[in-house]
């Protein structure tokens, strides 16, 4: 499934100011969420997360490939702040430990702060995208 344009900007804002979760579970289903700061987009139909101090997150990942990435866009309206786009991403993962793509991204982060580990990236392929904005179409598949 492809990412529109309106949902990478949206996802690169949400970077900027650090509004993004990543979400797994367990192959008994117990949930756990994280907040990421190193998620890239590799292409229309893939995001790469970078496994820097995963530990549930990477196990869980292990034992059940599924995952979501929730982010949102906040502006200043009338004094007050309030959500300008959210979304939910759905996918597969696959964790990728070596390899040209992973050493590329692990020069990347390495470059931009040498205290990260970059044990390895997760590619994660795009299957479903659903706006998480509170309103009419909160919850509602997008694509």
């Amino acid at each position: 499934m492809k990412i529109s344009d309106n949902v990478k900007a949206t996802l690169n804002m949400a970077l900027k100011s650090r509004r993004l979760v990543a979400g797994t579970a367990s192959k008994a289903g117990v949930p756990n969420a994280v907040p990421m700061t190193n998620v890239r987009i590799l292409d229309e139909e893939t995001l790469i997360l970078v496994d820097n101090y995963f530990l549930k997150t990477r196990k869980n990942l292990e034992e059940n490939p599924q995952v979501t990435v929730s982010f949102w866009d906040m502006e200043e309206k009338e004094g007050k702040l309030v959500t300008k786009e959210a979304y939910q991403i759905k996918g597969k993962a696959r964790i990728e430990p070596s390899g040209p793509l992973y050493e590329k991204i692990k020069a990347d982060v390495k470059a931009a702060n040498p205290n990260l580990p970059a044990k390895a990236i997760v590619l994660v392929k795009v299957e479903e995208i659903y706006d998480v904005k509170s309103g009419p179409n909160a919850g509602k598949r997008i694509q």
